[in-house]
């Protein structure tokens, strides 16, 4: 029977069963290839983008363009961000949740992800990684280093199965939790509700423990 995360001496530790920790290794692995995909979609697009660009300053080359081109290579060096295409969101609803625009604006927001995405999607794989080789052991012992990653680690896997789950409301994921707590799943749906409680419960568990050992704020 999983015992929730608490401190210890030797930092934040649960005690989970092997197919505890096997089933939370495969989400994480999940995720992990859902990120991976996105970015094999996203570097095809820049390569394509690229040549593209390549051919266009060609052609204007072979159109007697270039003295012009390069007269105003300096303003266009300048304004090269805003001249990019911007990477527009996902559409797995998924990837739209671990990866949502930073901007209501749509062109901002694009712009932004085009700065942004890649190191976004690289530090969630990190994470997710980290997250799976903890789970190797057993019990399952974070360090004060480790802990916060795990933590984002497992909120993206809540995600991922809020997402599958159509959770958008508290109402929504009140719901699932009903649904989790009838007993033993009959349904794919009912099982990925018993997945989401309980990497819930665990999260929960593991930010109450880190609470626990936070220092008191000093009066000044």
């Amino acid at each position: 029977m999983a015992r929730a995360f608490r401190a210890t001496t030797r930092g934040y530790k649960a005690d989970l069963e092997t197919h505890e920790r096997r089933l939370i290794s495969q989400l994480c692995a999940d995720v992990i290839t859902l990120l991976q995909q996105r970015g094999k979609e996203v570097d095809g697009d820049t390569a394509a983008t690229d040549q593209q660009d390549e051919f266009d300053h060609f052609r204007r080359e072979l159109a007697g363009l270039g003295a012009q081109y390069l007269e105003n290579e300096q303003e266009q060096a300048e304004n090269d961000d805003d001249a990019q295409p911007g990477l527009e969101p996902p559409t797995d609803e998924v990837l739209a949740r671990l990866l949502p625009d930073a901007a209501e604006d749509a062109d901002e927001a694009a712009q932004l992800r085009r700065l942004s995405e890649s190191s976004l999607r690289e530090s969630k794989i990190s994470d997710l990684q980290t997250a799976r080789m903890a789970l190797e052991s057993d019990p399952v012992i974070l360090t004060e280093e480790q802990a916060p990653v795990f933590g984002r680690a497992i909120n993206d896997v809540r995600l991922t199965l809020a997402a599958r789950l159509g959770i958008e409301t508290e109402d929504d994921a009140e719901k699932v939790h009903n649904i989790a707590g009838q007993g033993k799943a009959a349904t794919t749906d009912e099982f990925m509700a018993e997945l989401y409680a309980f990497t819930t419960w665990l999260q929960e568990t593991l930010f109450s423990a880190m609470l626990d050992v936070m220092p008191e704020e000093q009066d000044r």
